[in-house]
């Protein structure tokens, strides 16, 4: 059985078994692994990434972005502004956005 691992700027990208990647022994594809297994734990916001060395580095996670409101919800935000409601729908907010003007007409 052929092992391999995958590496990019010092750090140990996968390892695995068949092709791919360079080629490894058994005894470094078992190390490795085991170094694998025993990876510390984050704290939150961080991440680690294995060396070359075979030793673990700390980084921060980059931040997640939201995805931006679709416009249905955007204009449903809008209306709930608008009303002071908080209607999970446009159809709701719609709803509520006329009966509201409605009772102003009167």
């Amino acid at each position: 059985m052929k092992y391999y691992e995958t590496i990019d700027n010092s750090y140990i990208i996968s390892i695995g078994t068949g092709s791919g990647g360079t080629e490894i022994t058994e005894q470094e594809y078992s190390k490795i692994l085991s170094v694998i297994r025993n990876k510390p734990t984050p704290r939150d916001g961080f991440g680690y990434r294995l060396k070359t060395d075979l030793t673990w580095e700390e980084y921060a996670m980059p931040p997640i972005e939201p995805e931006p409101p679709t416009e249905e919800e955007a204009l449903t935000r809008y209306a709930n502004t608008l009303t002071g409601a908080s209607d999970p729908d446009l159809i709701s907010a719609a709803e509520t956005l006329i009966t509201d003007r409605i009772k102003e007409e009167h």
